[in-house]
């Protein structure tokens, strides 16, 4: 991804993810922005600092998608470019294994992302078109550490 034409906002921003498989079946948030088409993402968003990328995670699960999580190990690293209306957010992505409680039914948390609109299992598989940034494959097949570069 070539980005010399496109203003990239500082600083990098690290961002937790926590990837929770039950039966196949990826917990997802569901999002959808005024105009666009709804999508899946994995829970998680920015570290703040002082915070370790296990507290982020633990917090902003607890915030989308109402549980908590616990954090295992680390599965992958991808760098992640989201379009803003003044340049693109450059993200810093680590995607870690993450376990909910057995009994855990999806719903939104008290304080989900702006365009939240649901928390669902979903098939990586038949739905691997739907997540942003497109991960499905790569929670699904053997992939490298550093997944590369993703259009958020």
């Amino acid at each position: 991804m070539k980005l010399k034409q496109t203003k990239v906002l500082e600083p990098i921003r690290p961002t937790v993810r926590a990837v929770i498989f039950r039966n196949g079946d990826l917990l997802a948030q569901v999002k959808q922005k005024l105009g666009a088409a709804a999508c899946l993402t994995l829970p998680g968003g920015k570290q703040d600092p002082g915070e370790t990328a296990e507290e982020a995670l633990i917090r902003e699960c607890a915030e989308e998608v109402g549980t908590t999580v616990t954090v295992g190990p680390l599965l992958h690293v991808a760098e992640v470019f989201k379009t803003k209306a003044d340049g693109k957010r450059h993200q810093l992505e680590l995607l870690f294994a993450c376990n909910v409680p057995d009994d855990y039914m999806p719903v939104m948390g008290p304080h989900p992302d702006p365009s939240q609109i649901g928390t669902i299992w979903a098939s990586p598989v038949s739905r691997a078109a739907e997540f942003r940034p497109a991960y499905a494959a790569a929670l699904t097949t053997t992939a490298p550490v550093y997944l590369g570069v993703f259009d958020g």
